[in-house]
């Protein structure tokens, strides 16, 4: 299953937040191309410097979702 096709099926399963809030469409676009990134970097094809880019900005997202989710976690 590819990352999009992931990111697809997650959508659909994803509830509108009690506040109606949604994220931004710019942060969609972001994470959209974050995303292709990462399977380029999954395929080989970003140069070295390109790759830890990609892998600082995945630890990134990681954490806050961590952070998020409290230490706990479900």
């Amino acid at each position: 299953m590819s990352v999009r096709s992931r990111l697809e099926a997650l959508e659909g399963r994803v509830q509108v937040r009690q506040r109606g809030q949604e994220g931004s469409p710019q942060a969609r676009a972001r994470m959209l191309e974050h995303l292709d990134r990462v399977a380029a970097l999954r395929r080989g094809d970003l140069d070295p410097e390109e790759a830890a880019e990609v892998e600082a900005i995945s630890a990134a997202v990681g954490s806050r979702l961590v952070s998020r989710r409290g230490e706990g976690g479900r």
